[in-house]
């Protein structure tokens, strides 16, 4: 099947492979909405039906970003929030309280679900966030993810999807694209005290991919534990799986696919299952957390299945 070329979009990048899924989130409720599935190169990149241009899927994302910023997940002044910053730091009454509220099927609301679960504490008793939830200290997640979708441009979002990407906007990282990982950083200096450069389109659309990823409250080895779906392990040494696919799916399949066909080491049964469904692949990536604040980043990823 032809399709539209996205060749910014690489498998092995977490960040592109959020921003893949978000183009389809862009698209919900949409008379017409895009296929997604992946090539079959060395280095996989997306691909959309073939009537859906780049330029059409930036214009449909910017004007979606404004109803998102509007949705109860996202909306100014973040009056769930007993910090007021963003950071999604709640007491439990609070996460009650902001989930109720994104519960209307409105566009960007779907965000609520896949940051908090109710139930899901710290033991400071505040909410336990995602896994992928990567923000802390300063960078203060929603602050950051409403600053993107503010001011991404339609240009950004066209270089992402249809380039090599080029890093050289100051707009905020969500830290899930695998170059955020300064651990591997040659430099004559601090590279902590350079200003990041980003690729704003791909994070813009990540911020929509990431409401794919729902959580929920759950246990690990007897402890209260979020669970966020395609990640296990500790929440200081856990583990990111997705599934890459060669056939068109729509967006109900990729969610069916996203459930099944994430796991790092597939049991036996299931790798029976994933070639029929056109699943080619198996990606894994290890989060690894500072000592100090929580930041999170992706390590390189590696195939840890593929079709027979």
């Amino acid at each position: 099947m032809n399709g539209t070329q996205l060749i910014g979009i690489e498998a092995t990048n977490h960040l592109a492979f959020l921003a893949a899924l978000g183009i389809q989130v862009a698209f919900d409720g949409h008379h017409d909405q895009p296929k997604l599935w992946w090539s079959e190169d060395l280095i996989p990149h997306a691909i959309v039906s073939g009537e859906f241009s780049v330029e059409m899927i930036a214009d449909r994302a910017l004007a979606v970003f404004p109803r998102w910023l509007a949705s109860s997940a996202m909306e100014p002044g973040l009056p769930h929030h007993d910090d007021k910053t963003g950071a999604l730091k709640f007491k439990p009454e609070k996460i009650r309280s902001y989930l109720r509220s994104a519960r209307a099927d409105k566009p960007g609301n779907s965000l609520a679900s896949a940051l908090l679960a109710e139930g899901s504490l710290d033991n400071k008793n505040i909410a336990k966030p995602s896994d992928l939830y990567f923000t802390a200290g300063r960078q203060v997640y929603m602050k950051m993810a409403r600053e993107l979708l503010d001011n991404v441009t339609r240009e950004d979002i066209i270089d992402a999807l249809s380039e090599q990407w080029s890093y050289k906007s100051t707009l905020p990282s969500l830290n899930w694209d695998v170059t955020d990982n300064r651990d591997y950083a040659l430099s004559a200096g601090d590279p902590s005290k350079d200003k990041k450069l980003t690729n704003p389109g791909a994070e813009a659309l990540a911020v929509l991919g990431k409401s794919r990823y729902p959580v929920f409250a759950g246990k690990l080895d007897g402890k209260d534990r979020t669970l966020t779906q395609g990640c296990s392990g500790r929440w200081t040494s856990a583990s990111f799986a997705w599934p890459i696919w060669s056939r068109p799916a729509t967006s109900h399949a990729v969610k069916s696919l996203l459930a099944h066909a994430s796991h790092d080491r597939p049991p036996e049964r299931l790798a029976k299952c994933l070639p029929a469904w056109g699943v080619q692949m198996i990606r894994c990536s290890s989060i690894g957390r500072s000592s100090q604040g929580g930041y999170g980043t992706f390590y390189p990823s590696e195939v840890v299945w593929r079709r027979p």
